[in-house]
C-alpha cells in the first residue's frame, strides 16, 4: 500500500551524515523516512542550485522524494531511505 504524505509537512534536518527525516503514513501508522544528505547535495548540483541549502532542495523535490520513499516501503524497507541514485539517477 503506498504511503500517504504527512499533512503537517514537518521535516527535521538531522546532520550531514544522516540527512532529513520526514514522516509519512501507512493508514494510521506513522512511518519515519529519510533522504540522505548526499542525495540532496547531488540533486542540487544537477539543478544548478545552492548545494548547501538542502532544505530548499528537499522542498523543491518533496513529491519525488515521498514517491521514492513510498516505493521503498512497498519493497520492504520498514524505515525507507531515499538515496542519491534514486533521487538523481545516472544518465
Amino acid at each position: 500500500m503506498p504511503l500517504q504524505h504527512d499533512p503537517s509537512g514537518e521535516m527535521t534536518v538531522v546532520d550531514q551524515h544522516s540527512g532529513i527525516l520526514f514522516a509519512m503514513f501507512d493508514g494510521p501508522k506513522r512511518v519515519i523516512c529519510r533522504v540522505d544528505w548526499d542525495a540532496l547535495i547531488d540533486r542540487a548540483a544537477v539543478d544548478g542550485a545552492d548545494e548547501m541549502d538542502i532544505r530548499a532542495t528537499f522542498h523543491r523535490h518533496r513529491e519525488a522524494i515521498q514517491a521514492i520513499a513510498s516505493q521503498n516501503y512497498d519493497a520492504g524497507q520498514a524505515s525507507p531511505i531515499v538515496t542519491t541514485y534514486q533521487l538523481t539517477p545516472l544518465p
